[in-house]
């Protein structure tokens, strides 16, 4: 007779996208411990729609119909929980977010952990009108607070959460991405699957306002630097973005081959990647980089590159090196095109950047972390049980 699970565990999450909410759930699943195997683990996803990446085996796999819509996924979500009668419920991202610790506020029975991934201020104004602004800001503030523990990816978007939303600190669990540098160099190994300029920066990203790929490429025309642009990722802004490119005559230095599944060959083989984000939470493209050696160039926005790099953009139209990197005031053309000059023309700066990102990745080992998110998940379900 087969023992009989302790329990069922249930994570939660919108889809199996590209981002790295998806390949953090994927490790945390792939790797768990031998006392959450003994479980049940459903993996949910709010929409039905293709899976972008691989994922762990879990015992059963629940897709849902949400369609984007948040009302749709808690009422769906809602009535599977309800059916399941889980022990604990992990959920990653804003939507999954809200309908998980509203499914508590309501009287769930099990424990329920959000996993924030965002600097959520920074990431709904970005998105959304006023008043839809307003609405979504009340609801994380409301939900949130009836979650058992918060897992902020970043003391930045922590301290949002706490300042933004009124979440209380001590509900807040700082826990960041983890990272393996030699699986990633396998990865980065391979032969890349398109034709690559010589040489090249390269960029990394979902084609939305978020990224700024347009500030990016008015940046690289400013400078005219003698090396081509790659920009890696698929998005609404493609059009856009290639029609930005030909007005500027462009065409020939920045490049646009599109998603790829494995986008490390091309990161690996950069003189350095940048970022012109306005919103990041815990860069997963600029921490990979820094896991190969790969140096950065970052805008200083909300939460995450600062973190990362060690250090704080200066004044409008500067570049500051930090401990581990670049960093530019954000939504700042020249002093994104004066650090692109530095890294073209300073080849003793590539090697020591190079050398920097590498050793600061080594504060983000992966065995570690991922043991540091299944304490914690077993820490809120014992005091569940006590309660």
């Amino acid at each position: 007779m087969m023992p009989q699970s302790p329990g069922r565990l249930v994570f939660v999450i919108n889809s199996i996208g590209t981002g790295g909410a998806e390949r953090v759930l994927n490790i945390l699943l792939d790797e768990r411990p031998s006392w959450a195997r003994m479980h049940e683990i459903h993996l949910v996803l709010l929409d039905d729609g293709p899976l972008m990446r691989a994922i762990a085996a879990v015992d059963h796999l629940h897709m849902l119909d949400g369609r984007g819509s948040l009302w749709r996924s808690m009422v769906q979500l809602h009535g599977l929980l309800d059916r399941l009668q889980p022990v604990l419920v992990v959920s990653f991202l804003i939507r999954a977010n809200l309908a998980a610790a509203c499914w508590r506020w309501r009287k769930g029975r099990a424990p329920v952990i959000v996993c924030e991934r965002m600097h959520v201020s920074s990431h709904l104004s970005g998105r959304y009108r006023p008043a839809a602004n307003w609405v979504l800001t009340m609801a994380i503030r409301n939900a949130y607070r009836h979650a058992n523990c918060v897992l902020a990816v970043s003391q930045g978007v922590a301290d949002n959460l706490v300042e933004h939303y009124q979440i209380s600190r001590e509900r807040i669990e700082t826990v960041p991405n983890p990272y393996d540098p030699a699986t990633l160099a396998v990865a980065a190994s391979k032969t890349p699957a398109v034709h690559l300029p010589r040489p090249y920066m390269v960029a990394v990203g979902r084609m939305v306002a978020a990224k700024n790929f347009a500030g990016l490429i008015n940046a690289y025309a400013f400078v005219d630097p003698a090396i081509d642009l790659v920009i890696l990722g698929e998005g609404p802004e493609r059009a856009t973005l290639a029609a930005q490119i030909i007005e500027l005559g462009l065409q020939n230095r920045v490049h646009m081959p599109g998603y790829l599944a494995n986008p490390l060959p091309v990161v690996a083989r950069a003189r350095f990647l940048v970022s012109a984000s306005r919103n990041e939470g815990f860069p997963n493209a600029i921490a990979e980089a820094m896991a190969l050696g790969v140096p950065i160039l970052s805008t200083d926005c909300p939460s995450g590159p600062a973190e990362l790099l060690s250090g704080h953009a200066g004044a409008p139209g500067s570049c500051v090196q930090a401990s581990a990197g670049m960093l530019v005031p954000m939504d700042d053309p020249k002093a994104l095109a004066h650090g692109i000059s530095i890294l073209v023309d300073r080849d003793d700066l590539i090697v020591s950047l190079g050398r920097a990102a590498r050793a600061r990745i080594d504060d983000f080992p992966q065995n570690a972390i991922v043991e540091r998110y299944w304490e914690q998940f077993r820490t809120v379900m014992a005091t569940e049980k006590q309660s």
